[in-house]
């Protein structure tokens, strides 16, 4: 422990949050001016370019990166807490995610709790165990990987967590994100924007979730899986309909969304904004409702709201 101003990176395995990062290190930790730490939380159903993109910018910029995951305690009224990984021993089948959904229940929109569980209760568990302080006395600033282009996200409580958004204070967009990339020699190697570091993630758009389903059946197995083995948790809710929740939107299953993409006629989503602008007639069917998974990927708080 120091007497330096303390500062949290939330880094989420995507290029905004990598370029965030590297902003960061470069102003604050190579300068020996803060007590930083880097925090990447896996959940298990991160995408696998995910990890090797973590891992890359790691070895790469020689970043210290703790990996962390949900460390679940099966009892009631006993909160999340985190394990330190590593890539080697990250998990890959889900496995932080199916502890936390057999305690919890399924997650969706009457019930986003999702990222608190699996990434900001993992996160300040593992910096409470380096002395960080939290409630109404927070010690420290959790840097958010948010874009100039999409302030908008930024958590109205930002304020009383004291949550930093420092590419909008530089006022760096998409592009500039882009641009930056291409410098490195190397880049995340998700297909696109529809799959994202959480694939089938519940926060994406019908069209998204249509596009992944036609491209790729196989992604839609864990939530499927986690219909069928807990969708009767916390049941009672006004998440639930009829005994049971379901991930998403309009109570669809997985196995409905991935059979509506082999008869829906529709327009598979693209997003080529890394290099240039492509559009897609706005649906209000296929498109509303996205959250912050549209974005790339969960920022840490981005359900206090």
């Amino acid at each position: 422990m120091t007497d330096k101003p303390k500062v949290a990176i939330s880094f989420s395995g995507g290029r905004t949050s990598a370029v965030m990062t590297k902003l960061l290190v470069n102003e604050l930790l190579i300068q020996d001016s803060h007590e930083v730490y880097i925090q990447f939380a896996n959940t298990g159903c991160e995408h696998p370019a995910t990890l090797e993109f973590v891992r890359a910018c790691q070895e790469h910029f020689n970043w210290p990166v703790h990996w962390l995951e949900a460390k679940v305690n099966p009892e009631k009224g006993k909160g999340i807490r985190h394990t330190e990984v590593d890539y080697e021993t990250a998990s890959r089948e889900g496995e932080p995610f199916r502890a936390v959904v057999e305690k919890y229940g399924i997650f969706n929109r009457t019930s986003p709790a999702c990222t608190a569980r699996l990434k900001t209760e993992v996160f300040n568990s593992f910096l409470q165990s380096k002395g960080f302080v939290f409630g109404k006395k927070v010690d420290h600033r959790t840097a958010i990987g948010i874009r100039f282009d999409e302030a908008e996200r930024m958590s109205s409580r930002k304020d009383e967590f004291r949550l930093w958004y420092p590419l909008i204070d530089h006022k760096i967009t998409k592009r500039d994100v882009a641009l930056e990339i291409k410098k490195w020699g190397f880049d995340l190697q998700i297909p696109h924007d529809a799959f994202g570091n959480c694939t089938w993630c519940w926060k994406k758009t019908l069209r998204k979730h249509l596009t992944l389903a036609q491209q790729d059946p196989s992604v839609f197995d864990f939530p499927r899986d986690m219909e069928r083995e807990f969708g009767h948790v916390k049941g009672d809710t006004a998440a639930a309909k009829e005994g049971r929740r379901y991930w998403f939107k309009d109570y669809m299953t997985a196995d409905q969304i991935v059979e509506l993409s082999k008869t829906k006629d529709f327009t598979p989503y693209e997003d080529d904004l890394w290099d240039h602008a492509k559009e897609v007639p706005f649906d209000a069917d296929l498109d509303a409702g996205g959250g912050a998974c549209d974005s790339g990927a969960c920022d840490v708080y981005g359900e206090l709201d």
